[in-house]
């Protein structure tokens, strides 16, 4: 009983291992808001610390916050181009929304057209969910990954409103204690990419022995 005890206290115990992945988790997180700050950073932000969770903690690669500058490096230019354009999109989105709204106060039917708009909404929503791992995991063209993306919604739905019900459940826990948004991005991210990497693991092709011996 001793022995067990020791095991799972020592460098190479399960709690161990668990305290440092969540400390990592987290302080991941923190450099993700300050990545975050310029706001034209935030999908390569968002995209370097989907890679470095996903690799790092859920995976076996060493040097979380290394790897997650050298991502946000590689992914910076790109991922703005992103986030301008998913920003530009939000907008249009939004406005349409606000147009029927609108119009629905003068018209319930426009009021029925408006909840059905809020409805399909989720649509993109789960296409920028997807787009930030599938953009870590693979190559993609630039409007390449937005097609993937969108087909990983439709195909993987219940993992796509498990990763909109983790991020909606963060946006209301933030909401009601603003405090927590220093921890938050770190534990959703952890269990964000829990469920999408059983997903995406299926597309990652094994490596063979004679790759591995290369």
């Amino acid at each position: 009983m001793g022995n067990r005890l020791s095991n799972h206290l020592n460098n190479n115990g399960f709690f161990s291992r668990w305290f440092t992945g969540m400390a990592d988790a987290l302080l991941l997180g923190l450099l993700w808001l300050l990545c975050c700050l310029p706001l034209v950073t935030i999908l390569p932000a968002c995209i370097a610390l989907y890679d470095a969770v996903a690799r790092c903690i859920h995976g076996s690669e060493g040097g979380p916050y290394k790897h997650f500058f050298r991502v946000f490096k590689a992914e910076l230019l790109r991922g703005i181009g992103y986030t301008l354009l998913v920003t530009l999109l939000t907008l249009v989105l939004v406005y349409g929304y606000n147009l029927l709204n609108v119009m629905g106060q003068e018209n319930q039917m426009f009021s029925i057209y408006a909840a059905v708009y809020l409805g399909t909404m989720l649509i993109p929503m789960g296409i920028l969910a997807w787009m930030i791992p599938l953009e870590a995991r693979f190559e993609h063209s630039f409007f390449g990954l937005f097609k993937s993306a969108a087909v990983f919604t439709i195909v993987h739905l219940p993992t796509t409103a498990i990763l909109l019900g983790l991020l909606a459940a963060a946006v209301v826990i933030a909401l009601f204690i603003p405090g927590l948004i220093l921890i938050l991005p770190g534990i959703l991210v952890t269990l964000q990419s829990w469920f999408a990497e059983k997903v995406l693991k299926r597309y990652i092709p094994e490596e063979t022995s004679d790759d591995t011996a290369e």
